[in-house]
């Protein structure tokens, strides 16, 4: 029985129409395909009219769907073109790879993973140049034809030139030259996915299929043009473990089809080899228009006279390198020389947009699915949320029922680790704005199967997701976190479960640091609760409790800390007071002061919390201006360490610019303090001083020199140093003027 084994580059072009003309000279009786075998089922909807390339046959584990593999599809892709001939001409197609249930158990290396290299092969140099040639054993023949490039070379011999007869002869030869001079020895998941393939083989003829057509990568033709012993096979395949595996199409980009997929394949330029399949004749003329539209769209000026230009000289260029067609290499450096006047910059530009491009494939409607995926392609139907690879910003106003339905949604898929969309920073006030920025990858399927078993619809699934994460926390920070992300996804019994957890956690712990990291975003749910319509009842209670405990806590754990840490537990009491004042509850407001009173009078509390609490209280009004100087005259009086009172300093004046700039009690008391250090302590404290102005914008800077230079106290002060030379300083001088903007 003949039998044509047809050695094939996966998501070759050029492999392709070989395969095609093969297959209509040879009218084969069944067609044999590398793939998985628990793909066969799905085959049917290839054929489906609303079936759009590129797409990916995935193959999961239904228990552990984090275990899983794409097969992805071009138009152009060998594999699919010769499914699509064998369904249009009612022709048997099976897939003959190694069976996924066995390869996705654990006997075998998984899909893209590097081959073992033979133990008979010592050097580590033969060592590398064997997982080199397995990987790609094109690389390997383009670097005997004098090829730097092996997409070039392949491109040059089998994409662009098409040849009519001879093509797989020849493929058959150069790799079993490569398999039995260079690589003797063959890794044990090779020798195994070949041995199914001949099973497969075997079984055809035995089914008395008189033409059998075999499509493979050109690799393993060898392999199945010489069998062996049908008992040696049956030897290697005898026990290998099994797995439950299920299978679906989903859509694929092209920029994921560089990635390593089910037969180890990736391609560089899919843009390209789109563009070469659609049109085989095109000289240059119609991809360098495209090129051209690309650049005018993004406000680069090409006039007709630069494609022009560029078609002749990609010419030329094949023409010097003695090759019958121009390809991508020419054609890019023309675009380079002519349009881009020799700037390689605007060159990526023509790669993402035209050499790798944004194509997203589309499968039909009733495609197998798990019911979570299904549910959540219906959701984003009903709230049209396009479902695309290229990114888009999604403004949200959460008083419009359709867009607070969005963000519900959004929200829930966040909380599932599903990122398909994410927050953006929103300018403006109020809490009912939202912005987002929308992208769809085809790895995000898998994180969706993960999901499946917690449910069949997004709702249900983050529901229990958010009670078995809420039960997992262990810390009050952590369940905060949990439950800051879940408030706005619209749940209800996972929430309520949360919460207990959080009542549970803030009743064991005593950190007030702790305390003080979740009182934060629990005012921010408090507020937010309103424009998302949730009960936040059990929300107040919490936060209360948290609060009381903080203001109970608070004054032992500002004693005996370092300088370190004190400026962490500044700005947390900077962040509470700034949440307090949010809440706008007298009561609170009341306990809060009391609380930040009582530290200022502790004189063994660290300095910088100190000036931060006297800061709070001047803002709130606690603490007049007479107060609050004579708190200044404390801290920064002579009999006090300079490096006390600058620390106390930078927690009163941190983020307050503006008091330096308007308040002349507060400026006077800190220009006289600064002026009456000699210069051994002004250069001890400098660095907190430099510190505690870096925060403060330009412009506040440049006021608070202005104020420098013209303030009036009364005397004069003057620096001195030994051998200080004042010729030298005042050559100087101009140029800090200027630099300082003064």
């Amino acid at each position: 029985m003949p039998l044509h084994l047809l050695g094939i580059r996966h998501h070759g072009p050029g492999s392709s129409r070989h395969v095609l003309d093969a297959l209509h000279d040879l009218k084969p009786d069944i067609i044999l395909i590398e793939g998985p075998p628990e793909g066969e089922a799905m085959l049917s909807w290839v054929a489906h009219q609303d079936m759009k390339p590129p797409v990916a046959l995935l193959a999961y584990v239904p228990d552990q769907p984090q275990q899983a593999v794409f097969y992805p599809f071009t138009s152009f892709s060998p594999e699919w073109n010769a499914i699509r001939y064998g369904l249009e001409h009612k022709i048997p197609v099976r897939f003959i790879d190694m069976p996924l249930v066995h390869q996705l158990a654990g006997e075998a290396p998984s899909a893209g993973e590097e081959e073992t290299v033979p133990e008979a092969i010592a050097e580590k140099e033969e060592e590398q140049d064997v997982a080199a040639i397995r990987r790609n054993p094109i690389a390997w023949l383009a670097d005997i034809a004098g090829f730097d490039d092996a997409e070039e070379w392949w491109e040059q011999q089998f994409e662009i030139a098409h040849h009519a007869t001879g093509v797989f002869d020849a493929v058959t030869e150069s790799m079993t030259a490569l398999r039995d001079h260079l690589l003797p020895e063959k890794s044990r998941r090779e020798v195994i996915r070949e041995a199914f393939m001949r099973r497969a083989i075997r079984t055809a003829q035995k089914e008395m299929y008189a033409d059998i057509v075999v499509v493979c990568g050109a690799w393993h033709v060898p392999a199945l043009s010489n069998m062996p012993a049908q008992k040696e096979d049956d030897a290697l395949l005898k026990g290998l473990p099994k797995i439950k595996i299920e299978t679906t199409w989903i859509p694929w980009t092209n920029d994921r089809l560089s990635f390593e997929s089910g037969y180890g394949a990736g391609l560089e330029s899919p843009g390209w080899y789109q563009h070469h399949w659609t049109h085989p004749e095109d000289n240059g003329a119609v991809w360098l228009a495209h090129t051209a539209r690309v650049f005018r769209r993004n406000q680069v000026d090409v006039s007709a006279a630069h494609i022009i230009e560029a078609v002749r000289l990609s010419q030329a260029l094949a023409a010097l390198r003695g090759i019958a067609r121009p390809g991508l290499k020419e054609f890019n450096e023309a675009t380079q020389a002519v349009m881009c006047m020799g700037d390689n910059i605007p060159m990526q530009l023509i790669r993402k947009e035209l050499i790798v491009g944004h194509d997203m494939g589309a499968v039909p409607e009733g495609t197998p699915q798990v019911p979570l995926q299904r549910d959540f392609e219906q959701q984003a139907k009903k709230l049209r949320l396009k479902i695309s690879n290229e990114p888009r910003s999604l403004k949200l106003d959460l008083r419009e029922d359709q867009d607070l339905q969005k963000s519900v949604l959004l929200h829930r898929l966040l909380l599932l680790n599903i990122g398909w969309g994410q927050t953006q920073y929103t300018s403006g006030k109020g809490t009912f704005k939202e912005e987002w920025t929308l992208c769809w990858f085809p790895e995000l399927t898998i994180q969706l199967l993960e999901k499946a078993p917690w449910g069949n619809t997004i709702g249900f699934a983050a529901n229990a997701y958010l009670e078995h994460a809420a039960v997992q926390c262990t810390r009050l920070d952590e369940i905060t976190g949990l439950v800051s992300k879940a408030l706005p996804a619209g749940l209800h019994s996972g929430i309520r479960m949360a919460m207990k957890r959080m009542d549970e956690l803030a009743a064991g712990t005593s950190d007030t640091s702790l305390l003080m990291g979740a009182f934060i975003p629990l005012v921010k749910l408090s507020r937010y609760g309103n424009v998302r319509r949730t009960d936040l009842e059990t929300v107040n209670i919490i936060l209360q409790s948290v609060f009381y405990r903080i203001t109970a806590g608070l004054p032992m754990t500002c004693l005996g800390i370092d300088e370190e840490q004190a400026a962490v537990l500044a700005d947390k009491i900077r962040e509470v007071n700034q949440s307090v004042l949010l809440l706008d509850d007298a009561v609170l407001k009341d306990a809060w002061k009391d609380t930040v009173f009582a530290i200022t009078g502790q004189t063994q509390a660290a300095p910088e919390v100190q000036g931060c609490c006297c800061k709070i209280l001047y803002d709130a009004g606690t603490l007049d201006e007479a107060a609050t100087a004579q708190a200044f005259s404390r801290a920064l009086s002579p009999g006090s360490e300079p490096a006390f009172a600058a620390q106390w300093l930078e927690g009163f004046l941190k983020d307050a610019a503006t008091v330096l700039i308007l308040d002349d009690k507060i400026w006077h008391i800190v220009h006289s303090w600064v002026l009456s250090l000699d210069g051994d302590l002004f250069v001890t404290v400098l660095p907190l001083l430099r510190r505690t102005f870096s925060v403060y914008g330009n412009v506040e800077k440049r006021k608070i020199a202005d104020r420098a230079r013209h303030a009036g106290t009364g005397a004069t002060h003057v620096l001195t140093v030994a051998g200080f030379d004042e010729a030298r300083a005042a050559r100087i001088l101009p140029v800090l003027t200027r630099l300082m903007g003064l």
